[in-house]
């Protein structure tokens, strides 16, 4: 005779031990490693706090030392675009994780899901930390259908919207990150998503600034190399100065 998981938990465990341990193992750590990026998100505001005490002189700092590797024109314009780039992804970043969360927020207000409020702030978290939404709105959308206040038709509808409303940051994004960049947005965007791949969110940013200025070092070789330039001298052939 077999027995039920629940008439039989302990021996369910035991014969499952290796498994759950392994399953176990993994949630700790996407877990730990969330966690970690968090934490270096919110110690990376801390120090941009510091460093905004000396900000005025940083800044003159930078711009001079830029100019010295350079020249005084180049060096301003390396200079704003890093200010450019790491501006345009922060608010990318901060700006498309609000603007998401708003939307499911609205949408769940409009459905009467309970509880809009704890879905908005970890809708708002999980986009800052630039993990899918999607893990939001699923449990939301099967809180809709479960509660069944709403036809069967209504409840797609908001499913729909609650799907769309989780997957709007890979709208969203490409279009914010790229503002006032002296860089195209295709670069912008990955050098944020190779610089998070490969560092978190931090290596978002530094990613994103790398790459910009990389392009920006390239295309001026690029256009400093071309001929054809108005003030080359032009030889004389033979016939012209006889």
């Amino acid at each position: 005779m077999v027995k039920s998981p629940s008439n039989d938990l302990p021996g369910l465990i035991s014969n499952y031990r290796s498994q759950i341990g392994d399953i176990a193992k993994n949630i700790l750590g996407i877990l730990a490693s969330m966690g970690g990026g968090l934490l270096g998100f919110i110690l990376s505001f801390i120090v941009a706090g510091i460093i905004m005490t000396w900000g005025a002189a940083g800044a003159d700092s930078a711009r001079r030392i830029a100019i010295r590797l350079t020249d005084e024109k180049k060096g301003h314009a390396l200079v704003k675009l890093c200010t450019s780039t790491i501006r345009a992804v922060a608010q990318g970043v901060i700006g498309v994780a609000l603007i998401q969360a708003l939307l499911v927020g609205v949408i769940m207000i409009v459905a009467g899901i309970p509880a809009v409020g704890i879905f908005f702030v970890l809708a708002l978290i999980l986009g800052i930390a630039q993990i899918p939404v999607i893990l939001v709105t699923a449990p939301a959308i099967a809180l809709m259908w479960s509660l069944g206040d709403h036809g069967t038709a209504m409840n797609i509808i908001y499913t729909i919207l609650l799907i769309v409303a989780g997957m709007a940051d890979n709208v969203l994004k490409p279009l914010m990150l790229g503002r006032g960049v002296d860089a195209p947005m295709p670069v912008v965007l990955l050098g944020a998503l190779g610089g998070m791949a490969a560092s978190g969110i931090l290596g978002m940013f530094i990613g994103a600034t790398l790459l910009s200025i990389g392009y920006r070092i390239f295309m001026s070789w690029v256009n400093d190399g071309q001929v054809g330039d108005s003030q080359t001298p032009v030889v004389p052939d033979d016939k012209d100065a006889q």
